[in-house]
């Protein structure tokens, strides 16, 4: 009976370990994860934007001797466009594709209030509000699709 048991062990390992990897498609797709912080101070604070990805050609990021820039992130309170650099993502001799996480750094966000002329002003006991768009492209130059942000929270005071 024990034999029994081993071979039906055996079998069952053998037959869980075919399972076949995930195919993405070759247009980066993402998604928006989280924030590191949901409130940030402005101009003295920092967040990290978590970014969910795959890329089912592998061709994410760039050489640091690339100066292209890839990623897009846009404040969509005044559609302002920040522009970052995804460093290259190696593939690991995956021929099904990439998935992973990419984080970002944003810092010395601003208030921006109606009626306030000057942006970045410190007003007290206020709170400002904004959500990011972004996209990726990758070496190929397929974009993926847009994905906005949860709501950021952004302290105008000390």
């Amino acid at each position: 009976m024990n034999k029994f048991l081993f071979l039906v062990l055996i079998f069952s390992l053998g037959w869980s370990s075919c399972t076949t990897p995930p195919q993405y498609a070759v247009e980066p797709n993402i998604s928006f994860n989280r924030f590191s912080v949901d409130t940030i101070n402005q101009l003295s604070g920092l967040v990290t934007i978590y970014i969910n990805f795959t890329d089912g050609d592998a061709d994410l990021g760039v050489s640091s001797a690339d100066t292209s820039i890839n990623m897009y992130i846009v404040d969509t309170r005044k559609e302002d466009t920040l522009l970052y650099r995804i460093p290259q993502i190696p593939s690991n001799g995956s021929s099904f594709g990439i998935a992973g996480e990419i984080e970002v750094d944003v810092s010395q966000v601003c208030c921006i209030v109606p009626g306030v002329p000057t942006v970045c002003s410190p007003i007290p006991d206020t709170y400002d509000e904004t959500t990011y768009k972004i996209l990726i492209r990758d070496n190929a130059g397929n974009w993926s699709n847009e994905v906005e942000t949860a709501p950021l929270k952004i302290k105008c005071f000390q």
